[in-house]
């Protein structure tokens, strides 16, 4: 659980606190805590049809997978929409972070820190990522069309 805590959640915020907090830190506030939300509805489906586990207790589903829930998917996600800003190409950025997402995920299985069950495989880890990445882009165009963000 140490790695869990260490990687998915000690590391990522450490990286967005260092550079993407100096620059836009609104970004974090807004985007965040609705990206952590949506990951952890998501890991909740998935648990509940038995797609996935994490170690290091597979039994206690939600334990194992807060660090990620709290971290690397809040802070990606705060990527995704910053990269979306500076680069003005929405999709092929949606696309490369799903593509960088669905890496890591596949990194962590080869190191059996995820288990894939019934059926489940990096095809359809693949559109897990794309499908909320969607969400959470137009979750950002809803705050620019309210004017909270720019």
């Amino acid at each position: 659980m140490f790695f869990n805590i260490l990687i998915a959640f000690v590391l990522p915020w450490l990286i967005a606190s260092v550079h993407l907090f100096k620059k836009d830190s609104l970004l974090i506030v807004l985007v965040a805590p609705f990206s952590s939300v949506l990951a952890y509805f998501i890991n909740t489906i998935a648990y509940y049809f038995g797609f996935w586990e994490v170690a290091p207790f597979p039994e206690q589903k939600n334990l194992a997978s807060l660090p990620s829930e709290l971290g690397m998917y809040p802070v990606l996600a705060c990527y995704l929409v910053f990269f979306i800003r500076k680069f003005k190409r929405t999709y092929t950025v949606v696309v490369i972070m799903t593509i960088i997402t669905t890496s890591l995920e596949q990194i962590f299985v080869l190191f059996g820190w995820i288990i894939y069950e019934n059926g489940w495989n990096i095809i359809y880890t693949f559109f897990s990522y794309l499908l909320p990445y969607l969400v959470v882009y137009s979750y950002y165009r809803y705050l620019t069309k309210l004017a909270i963000i720019e």
